[in-house]
């Protein structure tokens, strides 16, 4: 092998060698690229929902992204009884609640040493529908406390949607336990809204939200629509205490007696989950002050004088 093939062939080598070193160098800085970080405004969540707050939930989540395009909230509507045990196990990141947490449901956390966050974001009311033909004028406390707890009805039957936080905020507000509340259980809402449409002695329960929901899935599909049911006003204390509708001003100021809270919860240290609670918390409340739902807070409004 001559002396010039010799030199050619180490020089080759020489010069090819850096470049094989730069472009694995390359190749594995790129396969090994981490996705940008997430921000307050940016990045990919699921958030879970009981199920009849899910219509709020996805307007608030596509106002977020209207502003915040690169942020994308996906709503997981579910029961109640599993909003906050799908949190727990980290299949989602937040999630929208109607009511505190309960005893129980706390202690699953406490247990796994985790801390949340939790925002009221918006208030919503239970509510007692009946059929038109009932005499029933308005009912109290007092009423339904009798009606959904004692074993002898008079006449009236109880029906309330099988809701575990339903159950447990309606009966902390009576003062009874859960676990003695004594009404025939409707699956949905909408078999609740069907059962008092067709029974003069029915008297239901359910959350505001859920009444809503539940007329906007009837009335385009079925052939006997629920138009005569109707909301009863509901007072303090029976005799002559004032009774009130659950209106978005009645339930603001705190006239209605029946009024639940509608909390956003996650985890601290989740840029994005806090990010869209914040977002809840000022620029959605004009969402739910569009809504049936009441705000939280009065929203704020520039007056600009010419």
């Amino acid at each position: 092998m001559s002396f010039r093939y010799r030199f050619c062939h180490r020089t080759r080598f020489k010069v090819i060698n850096p470049l094989l070193l730069f472009f694995s160098i390359f190749f594995l800085l790129n396969c090994t690229k981490q996705p940008d970080e997430e921000t307050a405004r940016s990045g990919q969540m699921t958030l879970s929902v009981d199920r009849q707050l899910v219509d709020i939930a996805r307007i608030q989540t596509d106002m977020f992204s209207c502003y915040y395009p690169e942020a994308h909230i996906k709503c997981m509507p579910v029961s109640s009884t599993n909003s906050l045990k799908l949190l727990l196990e980290h299949s989602v990141r937040a999630a929208l609640i109607e009511g505190q947490p309960d005893s129980a449901e706390d202690s699953l956390f406490a247990k796994q040493k985790l801390s949340l966050r939790r925002e009221p974001i918006a208030r919503d009311a239970i509510v007692c529908i009946v059929n038109s033909r009932n005499s029933a004028k308005t009912i109290s406390l007092e009423e339904l406390d009798s009606l959904f707890f004692a074993r002898k009805k008079k006449g009236m039957t109880p029906i309330i949607e099988d809701d575990y936080r339903l159950h447990s905020l309606f009966a902390a507000s009576i003062g009874k336990k859960r676990t003695n509340l004594s009404a025939w259980r409707c699956s949905s809402n909408t078999e609740l809204i069907m059962r008092v449409s067709v029974d003069s002695n029915a008297v239901g329960l359910l959350f505001s939200s859920s009444l809503d929901r539940g007329l906007n899935d009837i009335e385009p599909n079925s052939a006997k629509k629920p138009h005569n049911t109707r909301v009863l006003p509901l007072s303090r204390k029976s005799g002559r205490a004032p009774a009130y509708l659950p209106t978005q001003q009645h339930i603001f100021e705190g006239n209605y007696p029946l009024v639940t809270t509608l909390y956003y919860v996650y985890y601290p240290g989740d840029a994005l989950a806090a990010g869209f609670g914040a977002w809840l918390g000022r620029e959605g409340q004009k969402a739910f002050e569009r809504s049936f739902f009441a705000p939280c807070k009065l929203v704020e409004r520039t007056i600009i004088l010419k």
